[in-house]
């Protein structure tokens, strides 16, 4: 394996001396066995990142760019570990990757390519690495149909993929599948089959082409709303287990605001709205609606939970879909805050609501006509898009959060908050 000539390992020295990182030889480090196994050879080959290995408690990682805050976040997700990244020469870092991931013959970087493009094809169990800590929930809502709500979800869940974290997609609306459509993805089982006993709810997981798995709904009569108690604790304890798979689980709810899917819509560690400039009252009134619905719930937690200490303040993320501008989407989402201190705050006593701005996805509606004749992410066949840009960087906020919208009271499971809300029988 040849050497990366001195120009290389100069170029490297200076770039670490610049960022004030340290500078790493992959070839001529000692490489711990323990470090490698943080990474599947696919994640490390997509990264294009070698663990070195774990200094005081930080994961030393040679990284092809080191000066990503979105790369160190996603390794972070990805191994559980805080990053210390350290620059590397790129030719020594390919070469020391395959080395390592691959026994020097390139096998990595032939699995990362054969890696399952069809999307029918199930994910065995256990082949994905447990997520620390659990999985980050997103339940992407809106009152009425038509928003674009299904695009965000399965656009977040791509991105999200695209920048190295394990991804979970779940159609909720069992009446509708609106992601296979969008998508062209029919699975032979979806969630229907594990909510009648027909399936398990590993079975259902299917890896698509896009780097994110998928449980995917069905047409039919049944519908979220009418889930009774008993498949609700079912659909909690199972998910529970294949949740820890993931980094991130994205619920695209069915649109309306039924009680389950208000209660789907609290249960996740963000609640997403999406509303557009035509649609701004029915995302008001998507809003306070789940508002009504999370007093009750915070009310009946603190009452039945000794150790439960009630949220206050309800923090849903408005996403502003098909705006002219960055600056209108911020205008509207500005108006929505006056409503809601004027309308609702005002009157209230203990809880209150505040929004959180996710960001504005331009209309585009060239780009969006192309996604769907292709029947694809908009991410994906679109990359440099205004609304492909606009979801990218939505995504960086979660890789990258600035606030915690994390209850405060601790659960001994890490999903507790979630399943504590989902199995409530009122």
């Amino acid at each position: 394996m040849p050497d990366p000539d001195n120009n290389q390992i100069e170029k490297a020295r200076t770039k670490a001396r610049r960022l004030k990182m340290p500078f790493v030889d992959p070839l001529r480090a000692s490489v711990e066995p323990a470090a490698l196994n943080l990474l599947t050879s696919e994640l490390a080959m997509r990264r294009q990142a070698l663990p070195i290995r774990v200094v005081d408690d930080l994961l030393l990682v040679a990284m092809l760019k080191p000066e990503e805050p979105v790369e160190i976040k996603s390794l972070e997700l990805l191994t559980g570990y805080r990053i210390r990244p350290a620059v590397a020469p790129p030719e020594a870092l390919i070469s020391a990757l395959k080395k390592y991931y691959g026994n020097g013959n390139g096998k990595a970087v032939r699995r990362a390519a054969e890696a399952p493009t069809s999307a029918t094809r199930p994910v065995a169990a256990g082949k994905i690495k447990k997520a620390v800590g659990g999985p980050v929930t997103l339940s992407v809502c809106s009152n009425k149909g038509g928003v674009g709500k299904t695009h965000l979800s399965i656009n977040l869940a791509c991105s999200l993929a695209k920048k190295g974290a394990r991804v979970l997609l779940i159609d909720a609306d069992l009446g509708n599948a609106d992601v296979s459509n969008k998508l062209k993805i029919f699975p032979k089982y979806h969630l229907m089959d594990f909510l009648l006993k027909r399936k398990q709810m590993v079975d259902l997981i299917f890896r698509t082409r896009y780097g994110f798995d998928l449980i995917a709904s069905s047409y039919g009569e049944f519908k979220l709303a009418n889930l009774y108690h008993a498949q609700k604790v079912k659909f909690i304890n199972h998910f529970k287990t294949i949740g820890q798979r993931y980094e991130f689980v994205v619920f695209d709810l069915g649109a309306g605001i039924s009680r389950t899917v208000m209660d789907f819509a609290l249960a996740a560690d963000h609640t997403i709205i999406v509303t557009t400039p035509q649609d701004v009252i029915s995302g008001y009134a998507c809003a306070r609606a789940i508002f009504a619905r999370f007093k009750e719930i915070e009310t009946s937690m603190e009452n039945k939970l000794s150790t439960y200490e009630p949220r206050l303040t309800f923090t849903p993320l408005l996403a502003m879909n098909q705006v002219a501008s960055l600056r209108q989407g911020q205008k509207i989402f500005q108006a929505l805050c006056r409503a809601a201190n004027k309308k609702i705050n005002s009157r209230e006593a203990k809880f209150r609501i505040q929004f959180q701005y996710l960001g504005a996805i331009h209309y585009d509606s060239k780009s969006m006509r192309t996604a769907e004749i292709k029947k694809c992410p908009l991410v994906q066949v679109m990359p440099r898009a205004k609304p492909a840009r606009s979801i990218h960087h939505m995504t960086s906020k979660f890789l990258n959060p600035g606030t915690d919208y994390l209850p405060r009271v601790k659960f001994k499971h890490p999903m507790g908050r979630f399943a504590a809300i989902l199995s409530r029988k009122s």
